[in-house]
């Protein structure tokens, strides 16, 4: 008799539970979860700025480099921290835009599954 208590009452809360847990999902999905998302795409980007040096490169960009303060020097330096900024800005743009895909992929993949769900079971056809 205890036993089938025990284990009715189990399998409702494991039910209710589980049920609770998918219908608070699209919630969780929406809030708590797209706040994560877009922490972590902000952390992204930052250290894409961290790992090419850009903002580094930005700052020294008219200071000589190695020492050599004649100006050939500097303009060769210019030239040089010029051509960097330019390459690493273009790869910092293409971090960007892969963060940003990224992030866009997370909202619409809750979208994407439901349509398969429905697609597979037949409520719409293409």
């Amino acid at each position: 008799m205890v036993r089938e208590n025990l284990s009715s009452r189990l399998i409702k809360f494991v039910f209710s539970e589980f049920i609770a847990d998918i219908l608070y999902w699209p919630v969780w999905w929406y809030t708590t979860g797209l706040k994560a998302a877009f922490a972590r795409m902000q952390d992204t980007i930052h250290q894409g700025n961290e790992e090419l040096g850009l903002s580094i490169w930005l700052k020294n960009i008219f200071k000589p480099m190695f020492g050599q303060y004649d100006w050939q020097g500097r303009i060769i330096s210019f030239f040089m921290r010029l051509a960097q900024i330019i390459f690493r800005l273009v790869i910092f743009l293409f971090w960007i835009i892969i963060s940003l895909i990224v992030f866009l992929f997370w909202l619409i993949l809750p979208l994407i599954l439901l349509s398969q769900v429905f697609l597979n079971l037949g409520f719409y056809s293409l």
